[in-house]
């Protein structure tokens, strides 16, 4: 029986297999586009780019920072930094937040859209919110929950929150009188806002005059997101349709069909100025919340041209084959 030889390969014989490879396949080597050279750009055009791509969220901010040294020194200037919204949805998020802005002071001015809203326990986050909060003292746009505001601005030594006019709060079980009533602070910060959201359907149990949302001096807009209830109870609102400047109170809903409307037939009774938006499937909280600080009319718009419309039709179930 003969035994089989063993081929080896010389190193000239590799170079020259490499070389066949790559004449043979040379046409998926060769990029079919030219490269596009950003950096090249005017400064001024560079800048809107990024103010705009920064803006879409941290993510983005943080993977532009690592793209180049031009890239992140642009993207490091005030402006962008103020562009950028910080959405922190869980425990170690806001204690690496903290710890980052312990080490970075200088970064604190230009925090100025804040959400703090985590599942879980609020006691566990508590502490460490309320620190980033008042740490953060710019802020227009702060979405928090209702113990988490109570202990950062309305019990806080000062009131420095004094820019933030957009709030957004988990639960409606508020107990308004806490607010105001706690210090001249509470008072101070709920009669500057200009837009309020409410996530949490309305209680039954906590309908009394406490739970009434007080008339607000400088609200224009607030929403509610009501989930699947039916009911509303009209007295919840008798005060703050008193607001001098408000224009609009959209109430979200998940609801459909008869459903549907009579709960909007039930808050057209309230006031003209109300009315119910379907609240479409994957719809979250946080990118409504982050949508309004790219677009801040979007949303009103939207409740605006849905206000006419039938209710949404009920879900089909498909038949299993």
């Amino acid at each position: 029986m003969a035994t089989p030889q063993l081929n080896f390969l010389t190193p000239s014989t590799i170079v020259d297999k490499d070389a066949q490879v790559r004449q043979k396949n040379k046409y998926l080597l060769e990029a079919s586009y030219r490269p596009f050279r950003f950096a090249n750009l005017p400064v001024e055009l560079c800048l809107r780019i990024l103010t705009y791509a920064t803006g879409c969220s941290q993510g983005t901010y943080r993977s532009l920072s690592l793209t180049s040294k031009r890239i992140s020194d642009l993207i490091r200037s005030e402006k962008m930094l103020e562009g950028v919204s910080v959405i922190l949805t869980g425990e170690n998020q806001l204690l690496a937040f903290e710890s980052f802005l312990k080490q970075r002071p200088e970064v604190t001015p230009h925090i100025h859209a804040l959400w703090t809203i985590c599942p879980g326990s609020v006691a566990r986050i508590t502490r460490v919110c309320v620190s980033i909060i008042n740490t953060c003292t710019k802020i227009r746009s702060l979405a928090c929950h209702p113990s988490v505001l109570l202990e950062s601005i309305c019990r806080g030594k000062a009131f420095n929150h004094t820019r933030c006019v957009d709030l957004t709060m988990i639960e409606f079980r508020v107990t308004w009188n806490t607010f105001t009533e706690s210090s001249t602070h509470g008072a101070k910060f709920l009669n500057q806002l200009e837009r309020l959201h409410i996530i949490g359907a309305l209680d039954q149990s906590l309908w009394a005059t406490w739970a009434i949302i007080p008339k607000l001096d400088s609200l224009t807009h607030a929403s509610i997101a009501m989930g699947s209830h039916r009911n509303i109870t009209k007295a919840l609102f008798s005060r703050v349709v008193e607001s001098p400047k408000l224009q609009q109170v959209v109430i979200t809903t998940r609801l459909h069909g008869e459903d549907q409307q009579m709960l909007s037939d039930n808050v057209q009774e309230i006031d003209e100025r109300f009315s119910v938006v379907h609240r479409r499937r994957r719809w979250k909280e946080s990118n409504l919340w982050h949508e309004s600080l790219q677009d801040p009319t979007r949303f009103w718009k939207q409740a605006k041209e849905e206000k006419d419309l039938p209710p949404a039709p009920r879900p089909t179930l498909k038949n299993s084959a």
